[in-house]
């Protein structure tokens, strides 16, 4: 996290603070719209430090943020607010819960790959026994020479396409589990040892 982040994250904690130890105040709501989603976000703490929106809902006691870019409309007590400023489209993230999505993502990637690696091995065997059969009975009588050449075909025929399954497939297990190596390393930036006090999201 950088510095300017933390800074910001630890005044509008500070913030939080002082406004549940001032006692009841009047209350107040957001409501947040993102794009693409229908229903809004309700919080009762609300402000906007560029390009991030930092919130807190009475469902969580969890201070959290979500990118401007992501922001659709802002309203407040049924009056709309003016849009946040967004100077960019895209935020770089590095948010724990980001990651974890994307693990998951490529664990079920890999569990599907590896499932139809087995299964395309299992036609790989087929194909390779039917071919050492079909050359046996090429030495057979001259009928089923005819039948035995056909099977033949099929079987190196499948093998060859069965050979660049397979080598697709070892490729996209390869290309996952590179993926999921440069997440590990990325994690290793986020501090060990005390728990995280703030958490960070994209709808």
């Amino acid at each position: 996290m950088n510095a300017p982040l933390r800074a910001a994250l630890l005044l509008l904690g500070v913030g939080i603070l002082a406004l549940s130890a001032a006692g009841p105040v009047e209350a107040q709501e957001w409501r947040i719209y993102l794009l693409g989603k229908v229903e809004p976000i309700v919080a009762d703490y609300y402000v906007e430090d560029t390009p991030w929106v930092f919130f807190h809902d009475d469902q969580s006691m969890y201070l959290f943020a979500v990118g401007c870019n992501r922001i659709d409309r802002v309203e407040r007590a049924g009056a709309a607010l003016p849009k946040p400023a967004c100077p960019v489209d895209r935020l770089p993230t590095t948010m724990p819960r980001i990651y974890i999505q994307i693990m998951d993502l490529e664990g079920k990637r890999l569990d599907d790959s590896i499932a139809k690696l087995r299964e395309q091995t299992r036609a790989y065997a087929e194909a390779v026994f039917g071919s050492v059969a079909a050359t046996r009975q090429l030495g057979a009588s001259s009928s089923a020479q005819a039948q035995a050449q056909i099977e033949l075909t099929r079987a190196l025929g499948a093998i060859s396409f069965l050979q660049s399954q397979i080598s697709d497939t070892l490729l996209d297990i390869r290309l996952s589990e590179a993926r999921v190596g440069a997440l590990l390393d990325a994690t290793k930036a986020f501090p060990q040892g005390a728990p995280q006090r703030y958490y960070f999201f994209a709808r």
